[in-house]
């Protein structure tokens, strides 16, 4: 079925369109986003003004035509800030209904918030995590520990409304202007030690301007990888980045091709804000998300429609929302022996959880036809890992079908891979490949003993094993952990053992 989700903001308005699964989870099936300003003025005079009321109404006429031609079953239409603030909301949100038809829903700052983290957390799996959300009105902070919320804040620091505030006649900030939005931006935040964050708390934000920061990151460095969400930036270039923009003039920034014209104008404000939060709570490392606000309100309304609908959403509503991180289900006939390879050292956890997704994408039935089509189809995901374990996942697949394209491709990315990725590739590889054939079977694997290298193995056959597939299965192994292997056969038919030579 397919949803959408409205998203009318300070700066922005947005409509977005999911495909959404059986399980609940779901993808982008299409997107628009339009720049309708709604907070223009709005400070100065405390109410929306007739012009920008007049370009939203427009575009969300323009979103009712965009829906009624698909099979949509729910439209969620969601205001923040602007509409939030303004005394006029009423009368505003009256004439969006007899012009558009959409009723929204009015967040409050602490929904707004949290929703906000719902969408990241629930794709990021983080639970230590100080999580803002950058707008154009306000700037969102949310501190967890262990999923459960510490602490929710809502700050006027949005992007378009600090430029709004600090910027020139001339679309651009003096030297003063720019020291004034730093030290206001700096006395609204308030300190690390107010806020209780431990030494595990991770940073993560969302937000227009952060994704363009994140692209310039890239485009500077050359990352190779065309994937923004779980990217890591470091506060050295943020700091950079942000001194460096606000001397640019804005038609240079608008002649950048990660920046342009939509965000050149709230990008020096942005940054800045990012700029300052690392540096006021000490982080060195941001990790960037592609999820946030509206994939929150839809995870929270397919987890609940009730708790969607309510004022108040409850922490039990958030943590069945963001559910429990993958954990691997291991083939039923091969559980023992995954654990006594990691209870040898021979499998380590980071490789575990690598096994675990690679588990997870055989389950889904991929096609293994066309190797690259299948890897760039992975790396299109948003996962919970990183990316280096996620170019390894995909490559440990490749490998299975074709060992040369997936070297090929891990020459490409070399440059965020490591020569311990190639052996882990290797490991995940064989154990696919032998789990499988196991599976098929029925066949039941056992470590019986590992000493000086030696691995001694135990095959109790439920139905007929093919002896030359599991000889070259277990070479393939033995290859991939450095190790030999004597294997012992046990037909349960027959109650009989014999020696597999390899």
């Amino acid at each position: 079925m397919k949803i959408s989700v409205i998203d009318l903001g300070y700066n922005s308005a947005k409509l977005v369109t999911y495909n959404v699964k059986d399980d609940d989870l779901f993808d982008v099936s299409q997107q628009e986003g339009i720049k309708v300003k709604l907070g223009e003025g709005l400070d100065e005079k405390g109410k929306l003004g007739k012009k920008p009321m007049f370009r939203a109404i427009e575009t969300l006429k323009l979103f009712r035509d965009i829906i009624q031609l698909q099979p949509i079953k729910s439209v969620l239409p969601l205001a923040t800030s602007a509409v939030r603030e303004a005394s006029n909301k009423d009368e505003f949100l009256d004439e969006v209904y007899r012009e558009a038809g959409f009723r929204f829903k009015v967040l409050s700052e602490k929904e707004e918030a949290l929703y906000s983290y719902v969408g990241a957390i629930k794709s990021l799996q983080i639970p230590d995590v100080l999580f803002f959300d950058i707008g154009g009105g306000s700037l969102e902070i949310v501190h967890a520990e262990g999923f459960k919320i510490r602490k929710v804040i809502s700050l006027p620091l949005g992007a378009l409304r600090l430029t709004q505030q600090f910027d020139g006649e001339d679309r651009g900030f003096s030297e003063k202007n720019y020291k004034n939005m730093k030290r206001f931006i700096w006395s609204l935040l308030p300190e690390r030690k107010e806020m209780g964050l431990g030494k595990d708390t991770k940073l993560v934000g969302v937000g227009g301007v952060l994704r363009a920061l994140a692209r310039y990151d890239q485009k500077v460095s050359k990352y190779p990888l065309d994937k923004m969400h779980n990217y890591i930036m470091n506060s050295k270039f943020v700091s950079s980045i942000a001194k460096q923009l606000y001397k640019m003039k804005y038609d240079d920034m608008e002649k950048i091709s990660v920046i342009g014209s939509s965000r050149a104008e709230t990008i020096v404000a942005g940054s800045c804000v990012i700029d300052m939060l690392m540096e006021k709570f000490g982080f060195n490392n941001l990790c960037v998300s592609n999820h946030g606000l509206r994939e929150g309100a839809l995870s929270i309304f397919l987890e609940n429609p009730k708790a969607y609908h309510s004022k108040n959403i409850t922490a039990e509503q958030i943590r069945q929302t963001i559910g429990s991180k993958i954990s691997f289900q291991p083939y039923k006939h091969t559980k023992n022996f995954v654990d006594s390879l990691i209870s040898s050292k021979l499998l380590n956890k980071h490789e575990l959880e690598i096994l675990s997704y690679a588990e997870k994408k055989i389950s889904e039935k991929l096609s293994f036809n066309n190797p690259q089509s299948l890897f760039y189809s992975i790396m299109d995901e948003d996962m919970a890992i990183s990316h280096a374990n996620q170019l390894v996942l995909g490559l440990a697949l490749v490998h299975t079908r074709h060992v040369k394209t997936s070297e090929w491709l891990f020459a490409r990315y070399k440059s965020i891979l490591s020569q311990n990725d190639k052996s882990t590739i290797r490991k995940i590889s064989s154990l696919i490949v032998l789990l499988q054939v196991l599976e098929q079977t029925k066949s039941k694997l056992e470590l019986k003993r590992y000493t000086d290298g030696i691995m001694e193995l135990h095959v109790t056959q439920s139905k007929l094993l093919p002896k030359m597939l599991l000889r070259n299965t277990l070479n393939k192994f033995e290859n991939a952990f450095d190790t030999h292997v004597i294997c012992m056969s046990r037909d349960n038919q027959n109650v009989q053992n014999s020696v597999l030579e390899l």
